[in-house]
């Protein structure tokens, strides 16, 4: 097996290791820290028995507004990281998020203060313009976010998210691996569930409405 062979194997299982052992250590450290509500949505999702706080960051969203803290709350946040050149994940994650939004507002849970969020980790060629339409392809209300790199390792680690740049024939010419879960911030803007792929968005719907206690 080749080198390239052999590292395209390890890394998911390197993003879901990286992911579970985020969360165990969010586990680990939420014992002890007082009476906290557990939530058992089976396989769909993995829910913090305590929300996590995110650190400050600031980004843009497609609209250029910046797009920091204050832009997950209020709101339940539908979180996903990719970027626009993905071959596959990413067009099936936002899929995906279509249609786990038809069920909620079919089911009459008022979508209005649930929000979708598409947060690129490939500043160098995804700009504002090119997100905005990609994200109002799949739907107009999704919403497209980068900004710096720096901002976004930030935001990722504390996630979990993990990303590399692969190169590709040229420099402009390359994909880049990433996690592909989907993760749930409250209105508080404190992170609460980790939805790991695949993704059945009747079982996300149904996860989400639990933790959202509806």
């Amino acid at each position: 097996m080749s080198d390239g062979n052999r590292n395209a194997t390890l890394f998911p299982l390197l993003i879901a290791a990286v992911v579970a052992m985020a969360l165990g250590v969010w586990f680990a450290a939420d014992r002890g820290a007082g009476p906290v509500g557990r939530i058992d949505v089976g396989p769909a999702a993995t829910v913090l028995p305590v929300p996590k706080a995110l650190p400050p960051f600031t980004l843009r969203s497609h609209d250029g507004a910046e797009f920091g803290n204050a832009g997950f709350e209020g709101k339940w946040s539908f979180v996903f990281f990719g970027y626009t050149f993905c071959p596959d994940v990413c067009p099936v994650a936002l899929s995906t998020f279509r249609e786990v939004k038809a069920l909620l507002a079919r089911r009459a849970q008022e979508p209005d203060d649930v929000e979708f969020v598409f947060i690129s980790v490939d500043p160098e060629r995804d700009t504002l313009e090119r997100l905005r339409m990609y994200v109002e392809y799949f739907d107009p209300d999704f919403v497209g976010v980068t900004g710096d790199q720096d901002q976004l390792l930030m935001l990722s680690r504390q996630m979990g998210v993990v990303y590399r740049k692969v190169d590709g024939n040229t420099p402009e010419d390359y994909l880049v691996d990433h996690s592909a879960g989907v993760f749930l911030v409250d209105p508080d803007g404190k992170f609460r569930a980790y939805f790991p792929a695949p993704h059945d968005p009747s079982a996300v719907a149904d996860a989400f409405s639990r933790i959202a206690g509806r």
